[in-house]
């Protein structure tokens, strides 16, 4: 977590110790609170259609969101509104956790993707209360890793509510690990339907040619969410391409922005003109654009002409896909795409996606799509349809966990009756209950 990229970062520190301002606490007028926190960025974008789900579907329901990057905070806060309010995660410090339960006071904890976080588990269930994970993901390397440690954590699985799998093979992992069979469903990823979320918000590509400074005949290579390791391999076959291509230009997104003034520094080369995309690029004086802003990249990728995405070439996992499928343009990616198996194994059976594994194969492939236009745009199109298929994720788990909380609510509430029959009962005999 990098404190200096936080808006306020006193805020920052103040939420993480679980010190909430007035407008964040639990409010007498407000609805029944779902706690749902997504890590960052990627989770925050993936569970915005879950949360518009869940608020049209009970309207006696708000959402306390959180997350843990100040990145992540910044989409988050967009979403902000009179149902839903936005804070940080607090630490998992057992009295940091209670003090923030106490201010929320949720009915269930909502966890993104892959969330486990001890000293929380163990508090909600002391108080009762439900905890799931959706979206769930579990790649094989982590599985791994919470299997060595299964002596520490194997507890903690079991106090798990229930867990909403994208893949059969997340639920065969969470099951592996020892969350209860019956907890866990296979439900599909939420991710896809971020094409249906931005239909229609996206700008014009013309109006994002001319704010970022490229022509119409310029031929677009975008680089999206790069890892360290990787902005070298692709400005070298950048510099290959561009003798057979002379009006390719290549926009690069590293994945966290704050490493953007670097790489300006890196790149240059004197056959190469680098500039930051915030220093509002005039058309004909770039070769390679830097983004170094936030929420620009999936507007950007309307205008590409090739993707590739990126933390793929490096062992990382790899980096979302769906943000450029959405706008039918074919994704090329490095074999390390662990975190995203299924989207990329879908996409890349259907035509939509293409395994480069080294840097000549990413110029081989690079030359076939940029000089056929029509092929590009095929593969393109079958992206598209691809994504377009495995949408309505965020509906069925929106759904089933409000069936979750209903049933819950229903049982306790039975419980809370049948206390109160014993009670009345034994005073009419005079009896300690």
């Amino acid at each position: 977590m990098k404190i200096r990229q936080a808006e306020d970062p006193k805020r920052l520190w103040r939420e993480r110790w679980g010190n909430l301002s007035g407008n964040r606490k639990k409010s007498p007028d407000s609805g029944k609170t779902v706690w749902l926190h997504a890590v960052s960025v990627g989770e925050v974008n993936a569970v915005e259609k879950f949360v518009q789900e869940l608020l049209e579907r009970d309207r006696d329901l708000d959402v306390f969101l959180t997350t843990v990057t100040p990145t992540g905070q910044r989409i988050a806060k967009k979403m902000e509104g009179p149902r839903i309010r936005v804070a940080y995660f607090p630490f998992d410090i057992s009295f940091v956790v209670r003090r923030f339960l106490d201010e929320i006071q949720p009915v269930a904890v909502v966890l993104a993707e892959t969330e486990i976080w001890p000293n929380l588990l163990i508090e909600v269930k002391r108080r009762n209360i439900p905890v799931g994970v959706v979206n769930a993901r579990l790649s094989e390397r982590s599985f791994k890793r919470y299997r060595a440690a299964g002596f520490l954590l194997s507890g903690l699985w079991k106090k798990i509510d229930f867990v909403l799998a994208q893949t059969r093979e997340d639920a065969r992992r969470f099951r592996e690990l020892g969350v209860f069979e019956k907890s866990v469903r296979e439900m599909g990823n939420m991710k896809f339907d971020q094409v249906e979320l931005e239909r229609g918000k996206s700008l014009s590509p013309d109006l994002i040619r001319e704010r970022f400074g490229v022509n119409g005949e310029d031929l677009v290579l975008i680089a999206g969410s790069t890892h360290p390791g990787e902005e070298k391999i692709l400005a070298d076959v950048f510099l290959e391409l561009r003798k057979r291509f002379p009006a390719l230009k290549m926009i690069v997104a590293p994945r966290h922005i704050e490493r953007s003034g670097r790489l300006l520094k890196d790149l240059s080369t004197g056959s190469c003109r680098i500039v930051l995309a915030s220093r509002k690029p005039v058309p004909g004086s770039f070769d390679v654009l830097v983004l170094d802003q936030l929420g620009i990249l999936k507007e950007l990728y309307q205008i590409a002409d090739l993707v590739f995405m990126g933390g793929s070439l490096v062992p990382h996992g790899g980096q979302n896909p769906v943000e450029a499928a959405r706008f039918a343009r074919a994704v090329m990616h490095g074999p390390h795409v662990f975190n995203f198996n299924m989207i990329y194994r879908e996409l890349g059976q259907g035509g939509g996606a293409f395994l480069v594994r080294e840097p000549g194969d990413l110029k081989a492939m690079s030359e076939k799509f940029l000089s056929d236009p029509a092929l590009r745009r095929e593969a393109g199109v079958k992206a598209n349809q691809i994504v377009n298929r495995l949408k309505g994720a965020s509906k069925c788990q929106a759904e089933w966990v409000l069936m979750f909380l209903a049933s819950r609510m229903a049982s306790e509430r039975k419980k809370t009756d049948g206390k109160s029959q014993e009670l009345f009962s034994a005073g009419g005999r005079g009896e300690m209950p």
